[in-house]
């Protein structure tokens, strides 16, 4: 009888051990998600900050083509095809 108590205490302070064990993880498990959640958030903050800075790039870009005098027809190429498509525009709303 003092076998069968003996054990039966072991296998209280192993399930209690493990029911701790158990507690961390869930807890560690919860504080991993958050860190997750706000490392998504912060990679979607900074796709979106990359994608403004390409479009100020190009931007730029397209200035210097402008002030560049070598590249005059292609400026004057690109000024005509952008007012082609906002005609193509206008005149899409219109009809």
């Amino acid at each position: 009888m003092k076998e069968t108590l003996k054990n039966v205490d072991e296998l209280y302070d192993k399930i209690n051990q493990l029911l701790k064990s158990y507690d961390l993880l869930k807890k560690n498990n919860d504080k991993i998600l958050e860190d997750l959640n706000s490392v998504k958030i912060s990679l979607l903050n900074k796709e979106d900050e990359i994608k403004k800075l390409k479009e100020k790039y190009d931007s730029l870009k397209f200035s210097n083509i402008i002030y560049n005098q070598s590249d005059k027809k292609l400026a004057k190429k690109k000024i005509r095809k952008m007012i082609d498509e906002i005609d193509n525009c206008i005149l899409n709303l219109m009809g």
